[in-house]
């Protein structure tokens, strides 16, 4: 089988090839605590889990955290799985992908928080299945763990999935609030990546369309769900999974994490809370833009797709959409208050992504632009 990643309907039976092909018998199984029977997995995955050794990991955290890690790990090296599947969000998967590598690692801890870690080799295949139309995670090389509430990134070509099935059909059951957060993550995974110091001509390519399927399909799929939505909502997350997988995301990632972490909020609704003040920022500073390509260019892109002239139009335009798919951005109903709460969100801030920035942009100002969100 020379396809790795496949979507669509009928995409399943396919990884009943795949099956019947390498002759996996050893299955673990890592989903969420209720997504794997909600989704329609367990169902659509009955008949080709009949007469395998299996064993489960239910995740709980709602993000990759250090302990669930390392009681995944112990059960790899005990169980010693054919395959890894992983099936459910973002979360799910990340920590299928770092278990599979970090199992073979000494001192991983240390390393990954003084930044030493260098990802090579895995203990076996990974298969991602995702639940949730939003984080690309089964396309991308990199994933996230959070020790201690802070959040670091773990990368390397072995993290990567080795395949990915993605079933629209499985994110029919998502929750309205769940689809909001995800399906805003791949919209602002895709505008991050234009933005991204570190973006090419190819992730240029798949941010546009991932950006053109989100843009197109997002309030309808949450208020409105059908097949047709979560298909193309789907695409969307894919190909920003794509884009970023090349390009990485930027500041509003970067700032995301410790809302995450310390206040309890979903991923991709933590994105939205800063990404049109950094679209502002960018597009008013501009002219100090360190990046190798015309930043003028890929607003124009931008423009373009969410049909408006200026940047004015695309803030609004982003903040009308967070409004219909009920993602609240006001920090005080969120009950972010306080210059302490504040100054919590600055000091876990992931520089790294900060980094990658078209404008340079400091803690501090980062810092003031967190601050008018208190005091407007």
């Amino acid at each position: 089988m020379s396809r790795r990643e496949f979507i669509g309907k009928k995409c399943l039976d396919e990884l009943s090839l795949l099956f019947e092909e390498k002759n996996f018998k050893k299955i673990l199984i890592i989903t969420g605590k209720n997504s794997f029977e909600k989704s329609g997995a367990k169902i659509k995955l009955e008949k080709l889990l009949q007469k395998k050794d299996i064993k489960f990991f239910l995740k709980e955290s709602d993000y990759p955290e250090l302990n669930e890690l390392q009681k995944f790990i112990s059960l790899i090296n005990l169980f010693k799985p054919d395959v890894i599947l992983s099936v459910g969000g973002g979360a799910v998967l990340d920590l299928a992908k770092i278990g599979n590598c970090l199992c073979l690692e000494n001192d991983y801890v240390n390393k990954i928080k003084h930044s030493t870690l260098r990802v090579s080799k895995k203990f076996t295949k990974v298969i991602a299945i995702p639940t949730t139309a939003g984080s690309g995670a089964e396309v991308t090389s990199n994933a996230v763990l959070y020790i201690d509430k802070i959040k670091y990134s773990i990368e390397g070509k072995s993290i990567m999935p080795d395949y990915a099935f993605i079933d629209p059909e499985l994110v029919l059951s998502l929750s309205k609030s769940l689809s909001a957060s995800s399906g805003f993550d791949a919209m602002s995974q895709a505008i991050e990546s234009l933005f991204s110091k570190k973006s090419n001509d190819e992730s240029v390519k798949y941010a546009l369309k991932s950006l053109e399927y989100s843009y197109k399909n997002i309030e309808n799929h949450i208020n409105k769900k059908t097949f047709l939505t979560a298909y193309n909502m789907c695409n969307a997350s894919f190909f920003s999974g794509k884009a970023i997988n090349i390009s990485k995301t930027t500041a509003p990632h970067a700032v995301s994490y410790p809302f995450t972490a310390y206040f309890g909020i979903k991923h991709g609704h933590a994105v939205s809370l800063t990404l049109t003040d950094f679209i502002e920022y960018n597009f008013l500073k501009k002219n100090f833009s360190d990046a190798s390509f015309d930043l003028n260019n890929r607003y124009k892109l931008i423009f373009d797709i969410f049909k408006v002239s200026n940047f004015k139009g695309l803030v609004l335009k982003i903040n009308k959409i967070l409004h219909n798919i009920n993602l609240e951005t006001d920090f005080e109903k969120l009950n972010i208050t306080g210059s302490n709460n504040i100054e919590k969100v600055v000091s876990n801030i992931n520089a790294q992504r900060l980094n990658n920035n078209p404008v340079p942009l400091s803690v501090n100002s980062v810092k003031e632009i967190l601050l008018k969100k208190i005091k407007t």
